[in-house]
């Protein structure tokens, strides 16, 4: 029922365009920088997923974060335009029931651009490299690490675009926090675990501490949900 319920406000949003035209857009950047410099590319010694994740991951991951934010910050816009949050609470849902409705929706968005994202580097790979038998592994397990590190930064975007009434607020906070992660993946290790952050690292830059950032994760996203809960149950005694 909740899924049904945040399926029809968002159709009249610009929520399922934009993630369709980015997700587009996400995936011709691998295409496009190896179509023209494809000789420096195909020269460098590794294999073709690992050159292509170096070269692109930065442009992917900003464009990924860009969408979760601008999601996120729509999926509450319309909560709050005309206080359309109250007639929400009135209805016998649960307001973490909504929360994680529209994380769920907002995953499968995310998921949605890896899928196209996925089909970029393997056409990169036909085209201009070898494919190998041991690519779809390497590559279902890069982008299984991808979306575990990049969970909490979902769940996050939507907690700031709960707590904010303005859109533009938590449109500015996502902005910053997005900015900060194209700095940080480089500094201290603790700090690399920040949201935003943690996206930009590839399993093989994570190297043998890919378990601390997956247990880092999945603390992070316990972390999340609970203050979600905690704030949604604040919240609701405060409208």
């Amino acid at each position: 029922m909740t899924i049904g319920i945040e399926l029809k406000k968002l159709k009249s949003t610009g929520f399922f365009t934009s993630f369709f035209v980015g997700g587009l857009v996400a995936a011709l950047v691998p295409i496009a920088n190896t179509g023209f410099r494809t000789e420096l590319f195909t020269s460098l010694e590794g294999s073709p997923l690992s050159i292509l994740l170096n070269a692109n991951l930065q442009m992917v991951t900003m464009l990924n974060q860009i969408l979760i934010i601008c999601g996120a910050c729509l999926m509450y816009h319309t909560e709050y335009a005309d206080h359309a949050i109250r007639r929400m609470l009135t209805l016998p849902l649960k307001g973490e029931s909504l929360f994680f409705g529209k994380s769920l929706l907002l995953a499968l968005g995310f998921f949605f651009l890896l899928v196209l994202e996925s089909a970029s580097y393997a056409f990169c790979t036909m085209h201009w490299f070898r494919m190998t038998d041991g690519f779809l592994p390497e590559l279902l397990k890069n982008m299984g690490f991808a979306t575990l590190l990049t969970l909490p930064t979902l769940l996050f975007m939507l907690l700031v675009a709960s707590a904010c009434q303005s859109m533009w607020v938590s449109l500015g906070i996502g902005v910053i926090f997005m900015s900060m992660g194209t700095v940080l993946p480089e500094g201290p290790f603790p700090l690399t675990l920040v949201p935003f952050v943690t996206p930009f690292k590839t399993l093989a830059d994570a190297g043998s501490g890919w378990a601390a950032y997956a247990a880092a994760s999945g603390a992070e996203l316990l972390l999340l949900a609970l203050a979600a809960c905690m704030f949604i149950r604040i919240r609701r005694y405060s409208l």
